[in-house]
């Protein structure tokens, strides 16, 4: 029996297989660069919101009567003006990322969904007669727009907190 090599075919065939495992390596790499990229932007995330100035703000919201008007915010101790301000100022950035995929909704729903949702409840109306006061519907339209999100996901299934959603819940080994 005579066999035949032919070395172009086997050098093209090396090549071909060569370059495919390429791909599959560059396309790995890819996604682990993906999930990495996520896990940073969720710490960021989550200790962005770790500041005295934050809590402080936020504070001041929960503070507000319901629904609180234009005039309630801006006849506020400029400190505390400032610091409300910071915490829409943070929602709406938030409500960027998450639209634009940077940051999950599920986590962000985990995290912070009832301080946003409360955040809104307070303030939108403020919101509302502040963007007729400057005459600017797109101030505040991120905070608004994912305060919507995270009160249609409560209206579709209402909030478990996790120590009883995920009782049973054990470590990987």
């Amino acid at each position: 029996m005579e066999l035949n090599f032919n070395l172009p075919l086997t050098l093209q065939l090396v090549s071909t297989a060569i370059m495919i495992l390429g791909i599959a390596f560059g396309i790995q790499n890819i996604r682990q660069y993906q999930a990495m990229r996520k896990r940073e932007s969720a710490i960021v995330m989550l200790n962005s919101f770790q500041t005295a100035d934050f809590v402080k703000g936020f504070l001041h919201i929960l503070e507000l009567p319901e629904n609180a008007g234009k005039n309630d915010v801006d006849s506020l101790p400029h400190d505390q003006f400032l610091a409300i301000y910071m915490v829409m100022g943070t929602w709406e950035r938030l409500g960027i990322l998450v639209y634009r995929h940077e940051i999950d909704l599920d986590l962000v729903d985990d995290a912070f969904s009832g301080p946003i949702i409360q955040s809104w409840q307070k303030l939108e109306r403020y919101v509302k007669e502040w963007r007729a006061h400057i005459q600017r519907d797109t101030a505040m339209e991120w905070f608004q727009w994912l305060a919507e999100r995270m009160i249609e996901r409560e209206t579709k299934s209402q909030p478990i907190p996790a120590y009883v959603a995920h009782r049973d819940w054990k470590a990987k080994k």
